[in-house]
């Protein structure tokens, strides 16, 4: 294969280098099957993978941001996304059922997707590390609440024309909100706030940047965020971790005084 070809088709890096893999293994399982003599994609090198560039909001960016967006139909969907670093599609496949008042928690179990032809679907999520429970907030719980009894009020009001999916982001009506309305609100309202110019993934840079500025654990962000692994996380924001090589001489030189008396 040749991944040059793919990268000027403006193919990831990562996306290649999850293509090479999953090749390697099929052709692997070949070889072993005695169906192919060797597998040709194992001498392949694939592109190092380039993360793309960020940008995210400062806390009064977020501040302003959801100042101006109360009101909105999508004020729940952005609140949901700032206070728990979801994707886009997991907010908007997320039922009720998900929802642990009790216990304070958002079960992450699906996405929605837009199907070619078929429309907007259930999906499984990207991995399995991407199935999580996420703890919230009264505040969000709150919100929560006031958004199911709108909802109730819409089912009352539509009556049978209400498609009950059991869905906490939707359409009047019941059915599955577009994703590309939640973007053109987002455009819109950025602009009302005059708070910088992000794209909606980036509200999970975000929410990723708070947590290590206020020095949560990489692995429990990791696990919020639904990572395979921290070393993903970690090598994503690592240009966000404090720099504490500084104090490095002193906490050396502390452990071996401290035992050299």
């Amino acid at each position: 294969m040749d991944f040059n070809l793919k990268l000027k088709s403006n193919y990831s890096t990562s996306y290649i280098r999850k293509m090479h893999q999953l090749l390697n293994q099929a052709f692997s399982q070949a070889v072993k099957w005695k169906k192919i003599a060797s597998n040709p994609v194992a001498d392949a090198d694939p592109p190092s993978v380039i993360y793309e560039e960020m940008s995210i909001w400062s806390l009064n960016e977020i501040n302003e941001f959801l100042h101006n967006c109360k009101g909105e139909r999508h004020y729940l969907t952005f609140l949901l996304a700032i206070y728990t670093g979801m994707r886009r599609g997991e907010i908007l496949g997320l039922k009720w059922s998900d929802i642990d008042f009790n216990k304070k928690t958002i079960h992450v179990n699906r996405s929605v997707a837009s199907i070619p032809k078929e429309g907007y679907m259930f999906t499984t999520p990207k991995t399995k590390n991407a199935i999580r429970q996420i703890p919230i907030p009264d505040f969000v719980l709150n919100q929560l609440s006031i958004q199911k009894k709108v909802q109730d009020d819409w089912k009352e009001l539509v009556g049978e024309m209400y498609k009950d999916y059991d869905l906490v982001i939707c359409t009047n009506t019941g059915t599955f909100q577009d994703p590309r309305n939640v973007i053109r609100v987002m455009k819109r309202i950025i602009k009302r706030a005059g708070v910088s110019v992000i794209r909606f993934h980036d509200i999970r840079h975000t929410h990723a940047s708070i947590l290590i500025s206020e020095g949560v654990d990489i692995v429990k962000i990791s696990s919020r965020l639904g990572h395979g692994n921290p070393k993903i996380t970690l090598e994503f924001y690592a240009h966000l971790l404090p720099n504490s090589d500084d104090s490095i001489a002193d906490i050396l030189h502390n452990a071996i005084d401290s035992n050299y008396k």
